[in-house]
């Protein structure tokens, strides 16, 4: 019988190990100071100073998994790289599982932001997606949102500007993944920014604003009410 345990199990929930762990604690002395992304690099290059975090995501109730992400203003060292590409067929095992299990929206330049966005549940054609936006996704940035609700203060299309407030929006639990393309640079890599609005969205409920009114709802997938949980530490017990 298929169980969760089974169905994304124990052993995903563990990054790859890291070579460059070890020069973590003197990295923080190391930058004291130092301002300049160029001075940054050079010495991330000396000392052979990880560009590279631990982040920690819920996955349910009781259990969080680990993905490697970049460090903003550090770049990515041939040994990041390599975790990042040896890590990579787990981290879209568990994302394909969860499209596959809920749905991912994904959202571009020319796509809908309401009801009419549907779901992918095959990670393939998120990926397509992804490249038909003029992106490769050489890297995944996941970020856990908490269910929020809160009064609604942003504009409704066809509703008049006094009725605003009289909405509610919701936010359930949901990951959001943003894909960048990275650019090579002299002893490493970074991410290539700007870049195209693409990013892929894994619902636990479908985000709406409804009317405290009428009772009156709408689907939206723009809200942007909640705030991703810091996956540097292990969060609390998030029940999705």
């Amino acid at each position: 019988m298929l169980t969760l345990d089974t169905f994304i199990s124990d052993e995903l929930l563990f990054a790859n190990p890291h070579t460059l762990v070890a020069n973590k604690i003197p990295s923080l002395a190391s930058f004291e100071g130092i301002t300049s992304p160029q001075a940054v690099w050079e010495i991330q290059k000396h000392d052979r100073i990880s560009g590279l975090h631990k982040r920690i995501l819920p996955l349910d109730f009781t259990k969080v998994w680990e993905y490697w992400w970049c460090i903003p203003g550090r770049i990515l060292l041939p040994e990041d790289m390599e975790v990042l590409r040896s890590d990579r067929s787990r981290i879209e095992t568990i994302l394909g599982q969860l499209v596959w299990l809920l749905g991912g929206h994904c959202l571009g330049v020319n796509s809908y932001f309401d009801g009419r966005n549907q779901p992918l549940y095959d990670w393939q054609e998120v990926l397509q997606f992804v490249d038909k936006s003029g992106l490769s996704a050489d890297v995944i940035d996941i970020d856990f949102f908490p269910t929020t609700l809160q009064t609604n203060n942003k504009p409704i299309v066809g509703i008049p500007s006094e009725e605003f407030s009289h909405y509610v929006a919701i936010e359930p639990a949901h990951l959001h993944l943003e894909f960048f393309k990275l650019q090579a640079i002299d002893g490493g890599f970074k991410l290539q920014e700007p870049k195209p609005l693409c990013s892929c969205q894994i619902w636990t409920g479908k985000p709406l604003l409804k009317s405290m009114k009428t009772g009156e709802s709408f689907t939206r997938y723009d809200l942007c009410i909640s705030t991703p949980y810091d996956t540097i530490g292990i969060p609390p017990a998030i029940c999705l």
